[in-house]
């Protein structure tokens, strides 16, 4: 009888360790859960359109609020239009100590002067994020699907209007610092990368421009055409890049 009372409490015992051991793990499902189901959102849009273009022999241009002003005799782009085909976005963070990393694929096709900037998601783990820093990867092309195509107006010290493209084939990799976010899970989020197209050009005299090969009337940037250009507005875009800010979105809005 004593035996049998001793299989009893020994079976019991199990029993209730099995049965936390069960609590626990859905527990832990319940958290995963909940982590994997919030989203961070990526994406780039172009700040601004007007990129002012310094006066020969004066590296700071005669340039008011930082936009040129034509009718006193500046040089400015204006972009007009502009698609991004991005390698990748990769967001750094610290998350209770820990080095915290999010990466995205490819997202092509970007419209940087939408009114709705384009979005790629990832999944994203409940938590405080500190110490924000979100890369924008561009990868060299060998086909005609370039990283970055920018078009727009060049308009001269004299008022003098002509077409400009810019045809950007290189690595590059913009990095910006962000805020700190805390994602609890009840909403996704969206990090906005912005590309400042106003410093694409700064401190690089009009004079180049007014001399540039012009190409069935229009100056062709690229690593083929005009190549001190390029090279000089290449060595700019790693220090293009701008916070756009965190935005939170209802989940119910996933297309």
């Amino acid at each position: 009888m004593r035996i049998r009372l001793n299989h009893l409490i020994i079976g019991l015992y199990v029993l209730g360790i099995v049965s936390i051991l069960s609590a626990c793990k859905k527990n832990d499902n319940a958290s995963l859960s909940t982590s994997t189901n919030t989203q961070m959102a990526f994406a780039l849009s172009a700040n601004g359109s007007v990129s002012p273009v310094s006066v020969s022999g004066n590296p700071d241009g005669l340039t008011t609020n930082g936009l040129a002003t034509n009718a006193s005799g500046n040089a400015s782009i204006t972009w007009t239009s502009g698609i991004a085909n991005v390698s990748g976005f990769k967001l750094e963070a610290k998350k209770k100590g820990l080095d915290i990393e999010i990466t995205s694929r490819n997202l092509t096709s970007i419209n940087l002067f939408a009114a709705t900037p384009a979005t790629i998601s990832a999944a994203i783990d409940t938590g405080i994020y500190r110490e924000i820093e979100l890369r924008v990867l561009f990868t060299k092309s060998a086909t005609a699907t370039l990283p970055l195509t920018l078009k727009g107006n060049y308009t001269s010290t004299t008022g003098t209007v002509t077409p400009i493209e810019f045809d950007f084939n290189d690595d590059a990799t913009i990095k910006i610092a962000a805020e700190n976010i805390t994602v609890d899970g009840s909403t996704d989020i969206a990090a906005i990368a912005k590309l400042d197209v106003s410093k694409l050009v700064t401190g690089f005299a009009a004079s180049a421009l007014d001399n540039a090969t012009r190409t069935n009337g229009t100056i062709v940037i690229s690593s083929t055409a005009n190549t001190n250009i390029y090279n000089f507005i290449k060595a700019n875009i790693n220090g293009c890049g701008r916070w756009g800010g965190f935005e939170h979105h209802d989940k119910r809005e996933r297309k």
